[in-house]
């Protein structure tokens, strides 16, 4: 079975044009439609008026004289040979017979529709349209009266110069017409093609970016039009792109990199023990150091697991009201070895029967990373403090708890406050190897925080230590 080959589409330029010019040439044709049928309607009005007025006259000269009706030739010559408005005039007695007619009319008998006689023997003006040969006529029938007499007076106007002007109108509406289009085709692909300009510079860009070039920038835009403001969002989204990919490549770096070490480690054990035969305590030795390094290679998927979950499942967590102070004194209490080993004092201040909105394992986790970084980079005796407070807001923003956490450690130097809460970066590298942190405690609490509506930043670091604030939203307890 063949398939069948498709046709080339048209481009969106072509379809925009030719849709433009559609439409311009479909509202010129009923211009031009309304316009030959208003002058036909005016032309006939103006004939009709010109044939009554007419009939009336040659009526009124007909019956002038003492002798009965009479017609009056006009005079040879130019006159005569006038194009403007030939006429001619036919005369009927009472019976419906043709007495008198003009001279220039082919046809030697009636040409007035016996009704139409009637009609103006009773009183009326009929307007008939009749052919004197091949040549049309508008013709009006009146009454008039001579010697006690009464006669039906027709007067007709030839409506060829009427069908001449229409005609010439007609063809001038056509030509308009098409000129018309073809103009409207032309200037539409013109201005079609440079309103598509951007666009087409936009398409080329990219597809740069398809390619992986996530560094590529649309121009700015010259005005602030919908195409302007296309590229400024564009742009605003490039950014994020180019972010986020550089992100997820130096997390995919640095993560490869913290895991090739401890499985390059628990590699050189294993062939170190294996070279040679070695007695039961040195394999339980070696045994152990690679236990050591599966459980920080454990530690690296657990945290790197709830990054990825807290980054893309935050609209799944199930927040809950979770007393804040029992939280933040069992978290210290996990850290009581951690602590003593430094001789760090870990010391929870009064905390108010604050309540937190949030899922309570991950705000636990939370507070666990930020006391563990506390103790790991204060100074040996130093000492940690918790405290809380209500930050109340106004309006549609939630209402903060602020949790503050300060140690006396060395201080963060400035360039590096913001830096700490990026995945895999430490400040003192040599500390944490030794301590044996991942770098992802920080980027874990930011990002769950964030997923809870809340925030964590430093609030303050020198020489005398360092506070980091974490806000949730929350309430206060209800005065007594």
């Amino acid at each position: 079975m063949t398939a069948t080959p498709r046709r080339a589409a048209l481009s969106f330029r072509a379809r925009l044009t030719l849709q433009w010019t559609l439409a311009f040439g479909l509202l010129l044709a009923v211009t031009g439609l309304a316009i030959a049928a208003g002058a036909r309607a005016f032309l006939r009005v103006d004939l009709d008026r010109k044939v009554r007025t007419l009939a009336r006259t040659e009526a009124a000269s007909a019956t002038d004289g003492e002798h009965g009706v009479h017609l009056h030739d006009p005079p040879r010559g130019t006159l005569t040979d006038d194009e403007l408005a030939p006429k001619f005039a036919q005369i009927f007695d009472d019976s419906g017979r043709l007495v008198l007619q003009s001279s220039e009319l082919h046809s030697t008998g009636g040409l007035i529709p016996p009704q139409a006689i009637a009609a103006a023997f009773d009183g009326g003006m009929p307007l008939v349209t009749v052919l004197d040969g091949l040549r049309p006529v508008r013709v009006a029938v009146v009454r008039a009266n001579a010697l006690d007499r009464a006669y039906a007076v027709a007067v007709g106007l030839y409506t060829e110069e009427n069908d001449r002007i229409l005609r010439a109108l007609e063809r001038l509406l056509v030509f308009a017409w098409v000129a018309g289009v073809l103009a409207t085709g032309a200037l539409g692909y013109v201005l079609s093609s440079r309103a598509l300009r951007p666009i087409a510079a936009i398409t080329t860009r990219a597809a740069r970016i398809a390619h992986g070039d996530f560094s590529v920038r649309l121009d700015p835009p010259q005005s602030d039009d919908e195409v302007g403001l296309m590229t400024r969002s564009l742009n605003d989204v490039l950014e994020r792109l180019y972010a986020s990919v550089a992100a997820n490549r130096r997390f995919a770096a640095d993560a490869s990199h913290e895991l090739r070490g401890p499985v390059t480690a628990m590699a050189g054990e294993i062939d170190v023990t294996l070279k040679h035969p070695r007695d039961a305590a040195v394999y339980r030795q070696a045994l152990g150091l690679v236990r050591e390094r599966l459980g920080l290679m454990v530690s690296i998927i657990e945290d790197l697991t709830v990054l990825v979950r807290a980054q893309e499942g935050g609209q799944e967590l199930i927040i809950q009201e979770v007393p804040l102070g029992p939280l933040l004194l069992t978290a210290a209490g996990r850290l009581q070895a951690l602590a003593a080993a430094r001789r760090v004092t870990v010391d929870v201040g009064h905390i108010p029967e604050f309540t937190a909105y949030g899922e309570p394992r991950l705000l636990a986790r939370v507070f666990d990373n930020v006391l563990t970084n506390a103790v790991q980079y204060n100074r040996d005796g130093g000492r940690v403090t918790v405290s809380a407070r209500f930050d109340e807001r106004d309006g549609d923003q939630p209402s903060l708890i602020v949790i503050a956490v300060c140690d006396t450690g060395s201080g963060i130097p400035v360039e590096e406050q913001e830096r700490i809460f990026e995945r895999f970066y430490r400040v003192d590298q040599s500390r944490a190897r030794h301590t044996g942190g991942t770098g992802l405690g920080l980027a874990i609490s930011r990002e769950v925080l964030a997923a809870m509506r809340g925030s964590i930043a430093v609030a303050s670091s020198g020489a005398d230590g360092t506070c980091i604030e974490l806000s949730v939203p929350g309430k206060a307890p209800r005065p007594t």
